[in-house]
């Protein structure tokens, strides 16, 4: 069983100084670590104006977070792959890998936000009806596995070309002439990058999704699928169709829910009431923000129509509560929510967002201690006997 935190930079009221942030981001991190957290995860946004994840370059973050932890993992969920030039992301990527001393564990995205994608790369629309932002995540991914694995490595795509015809190789006096880089006229037909990854052939990687197509290109891609919204049958569905496409790519069928990551929203006090008059504020903006981001849809089960409006007349936490969204409350109660569905759906990978919008940094440090003091070993004990459907 894998507990970890997803970590956002939150300033929902604009007001606290980001230095701050940053050094209650420290302080979480070196909790974590000393409380027994897996991973802690850190995403990408830009342009973040209304405090829901000021993190524009997860990469660097972690690379300071690296020095300030001993164990504990560090993950991106999820770098922006096609935001980035992959070379410099597997770069820098690498160098985190080495600074973490192989603590790096990788999620690609897509963006999610269009004042993202459309300031950063008008090219990865994704809401244009193209395949442009799928075909740039595939290629992006393609050149960072290979410069990670491959010494001589080139690449001839739809975007890039490397190395970029016509370009010279000039040689150092003494260094011994690497193999493979150099054709006719002291043209690079190939090259490689320095360092590679301390992990090797490359770091963990995972992809961040909602979809049936997400889970069956990450299965595809040998990715780990990390999914948000899903739940109840939805879940179930998109677990079947990693499993059914890990088996038909690999040969091997794994259990149901092997491999993928739950995140969840998560508060935990000391009763039900004081967690839900902590978290209930910040949920019911979240709920609002991405139901205008993505539509009420994600939140709901199979054979629920978004359309319907009783579902926008209800009490946005007893929805979210009813679909088994937010691990919030007590440690009993979230213990018996994470208890029944990691039995119902294989979860083997939680991911707890404690520090979602509104919520204090006091109260982020109770359901830190709370959870790693009378959670964290219960749920440990459920990785070897789980009772999940075929």
């Amino acid at each position: 069983m894998e507990l970890d935190l997803l970590y956002a930079l939150t300033n929902r009221s604009g007001t606290q100084d980001w230095h701050d942030i940053m050094r209650e981001t420290r302080r979480h991190a070196r909790m974590a670590d000393e409380l027994g957290y897996d991973r802690i995860w850190l995403g990408e946004h830009h342009f973040d104006t209304d405090g829901s994840d000021a993190s524009p370059n997860p990469v660097m973050l972690a690379t300071d977070l690296a020095a300030r932890t001993e164990r504990i993992r560090l993950g991106m969920a999820a770098v922006s792959l096609t935001l980035w030039h992959p070379l410099r992301l597997a770069e820098d990527l690498a160098v985190l890998d080495h600074f973490s001393e192989g603590r790096l564990d990788v999620a690609f995205g897509r963006g999610i936000l269009p004042i993202e994608v459309m300031n950063l790369n008008p090219q990865a629309n994704r809401w244009n009806g193209s395949d442009n932002s799928r075909e740039i995540f595939d290629e992006n991914l393609a050149i960072v596995r290979g410069i990670w694995t491959e010494d001589p490595f080139s690449w001839k795509g739809k975007r890039y070309t490397f190395p970029e015809p016509g370009t010279k190789f000039i040689h150092s006096p003494g260094a011994p002439m690497p193999r493979g880089w150099v054709g006719e006229n002291d043209e690079l037909v190939a090259f490689g990058m320095t360092p590679q990854p301390f992990q090797r052939p490359t770091p963990p990687q995972f992809a961040v999704t909602e979809s049936m197509t997400g889970f069956a290109h990450a299965a595809r891609n040998g990715l780990r699928p990390i999914t948000w919204y899903p739940s109840g049958q939805v879940l179930k569905d998109l677990f079947e169709t990693y499993r059914a496409e890990t088996a038909a790519t690999t040969g091997r069928t794994p259990a149901l829910g092997e491999g993928c990551g739950v995140l969840r929203l998560c508060c935990i006090a000391e009763t039900d009431e004081e967690a839900r008059r902590i978290a209930e504020p910040g949920i019911v903006e979240f709920f609002e923000f991405l139901c205008r981001v993505r539509g009420i849809g994600v939140w709901l089960d199979d054979g629920e129509d978004p359309e319907d409006p009783r579902y926008r007349e209800m009490d946005p936490w007893e929805l979210l509560m009813e679909r088994d969204h937010l691990m919030i409350g007590s440690p009993d109660s979230v213990l018996e929510r994470m208890t029944r569905l990691t039995t119902s759906h294989g979860i083997q990978n939680w991911l707890l967002q404690m520090g979602f919008p509104g919520i204090p940094a006091p109260d982020v440090d109770r359901s830190l201690q709370l959870f790693a003091r009378e959670v964290m070993p219960e749920i440990r004990k459920l990785d070897t006997s789980l009772t999940t459907a075929s």
